[in-house]
């Protein structure tokens, strides 16, 4: 099964744009993966990256199903900045936990510097575990718990800094 994994990613590299996203999704084990939608993210007008929801099987967002968020970066964007972005909203969201230092922590093994045309796919298959892949290649495996609605509440609760491009990555 690794061996399969790993020739979708490498024919992925290979491939332009939309299918790299989708083989990597496969790689991850999202059977089935089917987009809800696509939104671009801007700050102050400026696009910051693309973002895509992909769900297993089904036609409607559920939080209990396997889902992947592809975020398709448009600029560089530090590792650090990221972490920094992450601890903004999780705190705007949820106010401040004693949990968050600790799942900050974790996140930032799997954060990379970004440049144009870089990919992150955070992969949640359960509730407590969100898998990171980086331009086809996955760095790690975060564990803590509600992690899934947590993290990726971020972009799609109607908690998310815009609900209209939450609803819409839901396609709703």
């Amino acid at each position: 099964m690794r061996e399969l994994a790993a020739l979708l990613v490498m024919v992925s590299l290979l491939m332009p744009g939309q299918g790299q996203a989708r083989t990597d999704i496969v790689a991850a084990g999202i059977d089935g993966a089917q987009n809800l939608g696509r939104v671009t993210v801007r700050w102050f007008g400026v696009p910051l990256y693309d973002a895509a929801l992909y769900i297993e099987g089904g036609e409607r967002f559920s939080w209990q199903v396997p889902m992947a968020l592809e975020l398709a970066y448009r600029r560089e964007i530090s590792g650090e900045r990221l972490v920094e972005a992450t601890a903004r909203e999780l705190e705007r969201i949820e106010g401040s936990r004693r949990d968050h230092p600790i799942i900050l922590e974790k996140l930032e093994s799997c954060f990379r510097d970004v440049a144009q045309g870089d990919r992150f796919l955070a992969v949640a298959q359960a509730g407590d575990r969100v898998d990171f892949w980086f331009n086809g290649a996955r760095v790690c495996e975060v564990r803590h718990e509600n992690l899934r609605k947590r993290f990726l509440g971020i972009w799609l609760s109607d908690d998310a800094r815009s609900i209209a491009l939450s609803r819409r990555l839901r396609g709703q």
